[in-house]
């Protein structure tokens, strides 16, 4: 994701490490936990960049997680 900037990348594969293993009712309340952090440090990710970081772990994703991603989109809209 060389697109991104690189306090985004970090935050990005802090979520990746800390979401391995867990289940979608896990996941949420670290994604917004981790989103809120971002937006302390004055870091906040647009639409563009979650489709770019969508589009580089969609392969990874299961079927149920593909369903999920327009709501965590529009929840990571609201934050």
């Amino acid at each position: 994701m060389p697109d991104l900037d690189f306090r985004k990348q970090l935050i990005i594969n802090e979520f990746k490490t800390m979401s391995k293993g867990k289940n979608k009712e896990e996941i949420l309340p670290l994604l917004l936990a981790l989103s809120s952090k971002a937006k302390q440090a004055g870091i906040q990710f647009t639409k563009d960049d979650m489709l770019l970081v969508i589009d580089q772990v969609k392969d990874e994703l299961t079927e149920q997680e593909k369903k999920l991603l327009p709501e965590i989109l529009s929840l990571m809209g609201r934050q």
